[in-house]
């Protein structure tokens, strides 16, 4: 199935949701962590987090050597589990990286100069899937995959979406955690995904049935000079790829699959960047504190935003050659419908935010505060947040560009996230919005997509959440 009729056969409407299964079915849902049974493990070290100012999450940092007490770092302040919530008898770990509903589809990978390996975020291990010599040369390489079955079992259809926005949410993480070790990141761009996902074995039948896994965006990691990948040592590699089955029984919506097979990149494309330094207001958080603190808001309480923080935070989301939009992956092609609840000095209304441009246009004024819960799946969030965003972007004319649209929407999430962190407030990524109210009834175009909504404000205390 092409993505545009994959994206308009997955909307919500107020009287008519995306196909689901329409419950929860508790007893068969799918592991949120993949073990694979025959590898050896390596367990990493104790993180070591330097104290950074929050400034440092988008300027260049002193480069750290590439070793595995670093990784550790690397990959605790990005893909890892920081924190459990409790509730009675019942408890569940929540990640660094933000995922809808905290179903995690998405798979790490490094490539590194001995060897492929899994992250195993449970474990806080790497998992040794393949052993070899000179694989890579000059840092490494880190691959994303996802597991739809984990989005699928709540969310139905739509769960392609989900796996997309959770892919690009750990772009970000991975991008701001690889600059705090003065690492640079960059996509791939050259190099075909068949061939890229045959160097973690992506592309061999999986072991259970309705497991697939899909292979989403590989990119280079380094400090000076970038790696060479030596396709000739992966020939003969032998793949320890077996893994303990994630759910007991499961439905396979095949639309995803069929879908995803469309999205895979088979051409260069150029992502143009603006080379400045924003205007960084402090914060007085540190980097590493932010990005371990940055939670999922339950709601929030009515609250005024200074519009300094406010236009602060749109800034940090222009395309500018810096984290982590420096990792060129995306289109730089979405824009902003907004809708201002409580922002001092600024009218309540629904604006039109232009990243090109850097432009706020007032399309609507006056209080809209229960239009925004009602588009955004009538939840509170929209109504009560001080200000939430609607992703919006014209139709792909690629397929494989709606994969991008979605990272870059995943990617401005997390660092939504990380902004609203930074000034005391806190963010909450919205997957759940009637489309065509955005597309067709606000901007009165139906050329338009719209990809993901993000509420910010003063959050509700989450009693919940317990430190590990």
């Amino acid at each position: 199935m092409k993505s545009i009729e994959y994206h308009l056969a997955t909307r919500h409407f107020p009287n008519k949701y995306a196909k689901s299964l329409g419950y929860l079915d508790w007893a068969n849902q799918p592991n949120p962590y993949k073990e694979y049974t025959n590898a050896t493990k390596i367990v990493l070290p104790t993180p070591k987090a330097q104290d950074l100012h929050y400034e440092q999450l988008y300027l260049k940092n002193e480069t750290q050597e590439i070793n595995l007490q670093n990784l550790a770092t690397f990959l605790r302040y990005s893909a890892a589990i920081n924190a459990k919530k409790v509730v009675g008898s019942s408890s569940w770990y929540v990640r660094v990286n933000p995922s809808s509903g905290n179903l995690h589809p998405e798979e790490v990978y490094l490539i590194l100069e001995n060897g492929v390996y899994h992250f195993n975020s449970k474990d806080f291990t790497l998992e040794e899937i393949a052993k070899g010599e000179n694989l890579v040369e000059n840092g490494f390489l880190v691959l994303f995959t996802s597991i739809p079955l984990r989005e699928s079992w709540k969310y139905g259809e739509r769960a392609l979406r989900y796996c997309l926005l959770d892919g690009g949410h750990l772009i970000a993480s991975t991008r701001f955690s690889s600059n705090l070790l003065g690492w640079e990141m960059e996509y791939i761009n050259d190099i075909d995904e068949e061939a890229l996902s045959q160097l973690i074995g992506v592309h061999r039948a999986n072991f259970y049935e309705n497991e697939d896994e899909i292979f989403e965006s590989a990119f280079y990691i380094y400090t000076d000079k970038k790696p060479t990948i030596n396709f000739e040592k992966f020939q003969n590699l032998e793949f320890n790829l077996e893994y303990k089955k994630l759910a007991k029984d499961s439905i396979r919506w095949s639309i995803i699959f069929d879908t995803a097979k469309e999205l895979k990149r088979i051409e260069t494309f150029t992502t143009t960047l603006q080379n400045e330094i924003p205007k960084l207001l402090p914060s007085s958080f540190g980097a590493y504190e932010i990005i371990d603190n940055r939670r999922s808001a339950l709601g929030f309480i009515p609250h005024d935003v200074e519009k300094e923080e406010f236009l602060d935070i749109l800034d940090k989301t222009l395309p500018r050659n810096i984290p982590p939009f420096d990792v060129k992956v995306t289109l730089n092609s979405l824009d902003f419908v907004i809708f201002v609840n409580s922002v001092k000095g600024l009218e309540a209304g629904v604006y039109y935010f232009s990243r090109r441009e850097n432009a706020l246009r007032l399309l609507h004024q006056g209080d809209l505060s229960q239009d925004a819960k009602f588009v955004n799946c009538i939840q509170n969030i929209g109504k009560d947040s001080a200000f939430t965003i609607n992703m919006v972007a014209q139709k792909p004319t690629k397929e494989y560009e709606y994969k991008l649209l979605n990272f870059e929407a995943g990617m401005i999430g997390q660092l939504l996230y990380l902004e609203a962190e930074a000034k005391n407030l806190r963010g909450c990524g919205i997957g759940c919005f009637f489309d065509n109210l955005i597309t067709e009834d606000i901007l009165n175009n139906d050329d338009y997509l719209a990809l993901y909504g993000f509420s910010i404000g003063l959050p509700k205390v989450d009693e919940r959440l317990i430190r590990v």
